[in-house]
């Protein structure tokens, strides 16, 4: 197929890049010479003059001062249209004030940039608009009286509206709301005032942003908004039956005249049904604010005239709260509450908005076209259903909506469940068929299980029936022996730890919770027993005038201690020494009356001794009790405790104890042969051990012990101090050492 060659030269490049260079000779303000231009390329001539010639017009369209008659005008009219002052400015031209000088009658032209009409998008978009504007006729459409090109500069012509847009309303609302906030006016008075001043539209609002209950504006300035709203849908819907989407409806493109009509113009983004190719699906055009989410997308899917009721919505939401429908300021935040965040509810921001409107703004703002209303004529009925107090067909969107509007915006994520969902199902399956294979295994297994589940029961069962005994053990065998603390403390704590384990593994039941506590009881009972009889015995000590002189007792104190061991002395001392004292039984066993007759004592003796003495006299006296002990001190439980003695360290003690009380005399006899060399050996043994101590226990050991007390006695291992007995140790060997 041929092509026009005139058509071929307006493509080529160098006629853009002489243009280029030609306008900004003349915005320099200087005159440049069009020959030399033409010769540059002589083959050009024709269309490249006819280029020029625009470029020189376009530089003529200057704003002006409006004229006072058709006879102050510009000099060089556009085709028929005198221009006479720029009124406005937009994506896809420029639009003037003019006289239509055939018929002298003052109109609006809009031109199409120069330097954009060399772009064939543009221009064919600028077309579109003029075609598409041209064809509807529509009492709130802008309606086009002529379309043309003059030197190169494409125009058309429509009718002049005196008013202003409802885009400048909304700021000027906003702007007064911040002055001298909520100020409720009556709607008509602004209305009539509004006709001299090219119909300026103040409708009573709260500041922007403000979430106060009531705004103070009357029923009368809702319906208002909704009467313009409504107006607006009877024309997109004559304008969608005739075959035109506008994709640009915003407050900026609506305009309202002296007398209260609402103008839609702007058709620069119509998409019109015979318009093949010239906006391919994918493409992002209009005002992003006001898009609705399938046209902000981007995505390569149809936009049809309900991309138009969003948008009506989205004005509609700003007329009626003065603020817009998503506060994102920046494109990407934009993009994403428009693709993925549902506008705040209207009576959020102000309750005096009827439910009714915010139903209706609502239903028309839907994410999902399918929900919103199906034409732009549904919406208007509504809004006159509003208007005429009469239910409007709209219901507000119930929970089991807003769940559905969340799936299909979040796809993904269902996708994603339903993948889950599926493996879920068919993991069960094959589950189940390994449960149906392996049942008879199972049943097997549950049966061994339940054989140990018995066998456990019998081995607790045991377990404790043992630990029972080793309370026992502790609370009535060794009740004889009364310097067998270390190990009764021992069994006694090993006793209560063992229960709490028990507890802790058999679950904490009620039955097991009074057990234990019983057992807790009777353990620490015991235990404070233990530690009242071993204070009492350190009281003996009180009894050599060695300890009385180390404690600095006073005359006054040494008489009391004197007349308390003379009076506790035969009674109290001799039942807990040997067998065959008195309280004993004929088996040489401590009886239960003559036990708890001991501690009743004990009990008194602490009462009466610490009436006596100082605080810090008796702390003083504990440590002369340890000394006195020599080295079997470090058995006991809470002194290995304290100092924190090591394995190593503790064998290490037992085999010095071994060497110093174990060894022959000369006759064969273990032991000391006599009191002194008892007395050497202990001290000795003792700096052994205090050798094997390290920096720190030594330390403790110090603050346990206090100065060191050189009386030559200390506590054996089988009896009481050397001093309870006057002619010596008892007969008979020492027992061997027992454990820590």
């Amino acid at each position: 197929m041929n092509q026009n060659p005139d058509s071929l030269a307006e493509d080529d490049p160098r006629i853009l890049q002489i243009s280029r260079e030609y306008l900004a000779e003349l915005e320099a303000g200087r005159a440049p010479n069009r020959q030399v231009y033409l010769e540059r390329y002589p083959e050009l001539a024709e269309v490249l003059s006819e280029y020029l010639d625009g470029i020189q017009l376009a530089q003529t369209l200057r704003p002006m001062a409006v004229p006072q008659s058709p006879e102050h005008t510009t000099a060089s009219p556009l085709g028929d249209f005198q221009i006479v002052r720029e009124i406005g400015r937009g994506g896809m031209g420029i639009v003037y004030e003019a006289i239509q000088l055939s018929l002298g009658r003052r109109v609006a032209v809009k031109v199409l940039p120069f330097a954009t009409a060399l772009d064939s998008k543009h221009l064919q978009r600028f077309k579109t608009e003029a075609y598409a504007a041209a064809q509807l006729h529509h009492t709130n459409i802008v309606p086009v009286y002529a379309v043309g090109c003059e030197r190169g500069m494409h125009f058309y012509a429509m009718q002049l509206i005196e008013g202003r847009s409802i885009a400048d309303m909304i700021a000027e609302l906003r702007s007064k709301s911040r002055a001298s906030g909520p100020a409720p006016q009556d709607i008509n008075t602004v209305i009539t005032n509004t006709v001299s001043q090219h119909r300026e539209l103040t409708v009573e609002d709260s500041l922007p942003g403000r979430s106060s209950p009531r705004s103070g504006r009357t029923r009368d300035s809702f319906r208002l908004a909704a009467r313009i709203a409504a107006e607006i849908a009877d024309a997109l819907e004559y304008a969608h039956d005739s075959g035109v989407i506008h994709r640009d409806i915003k407050p900026a493109n609506l305009l309202l005249d002296a007398k209260g009509a609402v103008w839609v113009t702007d058709f620069g983004l119509a998409l019109v049904a015979t318009d093949a190719g010239l906006t391919q699906t994918g493409d992002v055009l209009g005002t992003l604010r006001y898009m609705s989410p399938e046209q902000a997308s981007g995505r390569r899917e149809p936009v049809d005239h309900r991309t138009d009721v969003y948008s009506l919505g989205a004005t509609l939401y700003e007329l009626l709260t003065l603020q817009p429908i998503f506060p994102g300021q920046d494109r990407p935040a934009l993009l994403h509450q428009i693709l993925n965040e549902d506008p705040r509810p209207l009576r959020k921001l102000d309750l005096a908005i009827p439910v009714e409107l915010e139903t209706i703004v609502l239903k028309s703002l839907s994410k999902i076209p399918a929900e919103r209303y199906a034409t732009a004529g549904e919406m208007g009925d509504d809004l006159r259903r509003f208007l005429d107090e009469i239910p409007i067909r709209a219901r507000r969107p119930q929970l089991i909506d807003r769940a559905r509007k969340w799936m299909r915006r979040h796809p993904s994520v269902i996708a994603a469940a339903l993948i889950l969902l599926v493996c879920g199902l068919i993991g069960l399956g094959v589950t189940t068929a390994i449960v149906a294979r392996e049942h008879a295994k199972t049943e097997a297994a549950l049966q061994r299980e339940r054989l140990r589940a018995r066998e456990a029961e019998a081995q607790f069962k045991l377990a404790r029936r043992v630990t029972d005994e080793m309370i026992q053990l502790a609370e009535e065998e060794l009740s004889d022996a009364p310097f067998q603390e270390g190990l009764r403390k021992r069994l006694l704590e090993a006793a209560l730890g063992y229960y709490q384990e028990f507890s802790a593994n058999r679950g904490t039941t009620a039955a097991s919770k009074s057990e234990l506590a019983g057992t807790r009881n009777r353990v620490q009972k015991i235990l404070a027993d233990l530690a009242l009889l071993q204070s009492d015995r350190q009281r003996f000590l009180l009894r050599e005038d060695a300890v009385l002189d180390d404690l600095q007792l006073t005359k006054e104190q040494r008489a009391q201690i004197a007349e308390l061991n003379e009076h506790r002395g035969d009674q109290h001392w001799p039942k807990i020494l040997g067998r065959g004292s008195p309280g004993r039984g004929p088996s040489g066993r401590m009886s239960k009356g003559s036990e708890k007759e001991i501690l009743e004592a004990a009990r008194a003796d602490e009462i009466a001794y610490a009436a006596i003495l100082k605080p810090e006299q008796i702390a003083r006296l504990s440590q002369i009790a340890l000394q006195c002990q020599g080295p079997i001190v470090f058995r006991e439980v809470d002194l290995a405790r304290t100092l924190k003695l090591s394995t190593e360290q503790k064998k290490r003690i037992q085999q010095i104890e071994l060497e110093t009380f174990l060894q022959p005399d000369d006759r064969g006899r273990l032991g000391p042969p006599n009191a002194d060399e008892r007395d050497k050996r202990g001290r000795e043994a003792i700096r052994q051990i205090l050798a094997l101590l390290t920096p720190e226990q030594h330390k403790q050991w110090q603050t346990m012990t206090g100065k060191p007390f050189t009386a030559a006695f200390f506590f054996p291992r089988h009896g009481g101090p050397r001093f309870l007995f006057r002619d010596g140790m008892p007969p008979g060997p020492p027992p061997g050492p027992g454990p820590f």
